[in-house]
């Protein structure tokens, strides 16, 4: 197996298309309407086979765009919470992150599928979000503003399960709610 570096036009493409498709993902929530593939080739200006190249299902290209987001809402939260408490910053992040995910219901939808079947993208992304929470978790321990010991999954299959709970029409608030309570929860 080769470790050969991606190809610059192969990542400028899939940069490109992930791009395109936060755009797309937005517009197709706010209409209620599924996402369609071949308009994100289309308005990529790259061919549909380009696109199913780099994301062979709508669920992978999800997770594409879900992982881009993250990681910006991440990084805003870390620049806006410097100097704060592991609690107020993992907090901040908790609710940033119900903030996106009950804004961008279809992309919650699909995500929410795909974790539901165990595809190895959901359970990367699951880890990547275990990850970011463990950043949290440990400056919290450190500062003694969260409990230590707190198993980084556990509280990621914590936050997600009480963000799945929210149906389709529902505002969020009950979960935005059960989220504080949880935080809160491994506050010492």
């Amino acid at each position: 197996m080769s470790s050969r570096p991606e190809r610059a036009d192969r990542r400028r493409n899939r940069d490109l298309i992930v791009n395109v498709a936060r755009e797309a993902f937005a517009r197709a929530d706010a209409a209620g309407e599924t996402l369609s593939m071949n308009e994100v080739a289309r308005t990529a200006g790259v061919g549909v086979a380009t696109l199913y190249r780099h994301f062979p299902t709508r669920e992978d290209l999800a997770a594409a765009v879900y992982e881009s987001k993250l990681a910006d809402l991440t990084a805003s939260v870390v620049e806006r919470t410097r100097g704060a408490t592991g609690a107020v910053a993992l907090q901040t992040w908790v609710s940033d992150y119900a903030a996106f995910m009950l804004a961008t219901r279809g992309m919650m939808d699909t995500l929410r599928s795909a974790w539901q079947s165990g595809t190895s993208t959901t359970a990367a992304a699951t880890h990547r979000i275990a990850a970011t929470v463990k950043v949290f978790l440990d400056a919290g321990a450190a500062d003694h503003s969260l409990r230590a010991g707190v198993d980084p999954m556990d509280a990621t299959v914590g936050i997600l399960a009480l963000l799945s709970t929210t149906p389709p029409d529902d505002t969020g608030d009950r979960a935005r709610r059960l989220l504080t309570l949880f935080v809160n929860g491994l506050s010492r």
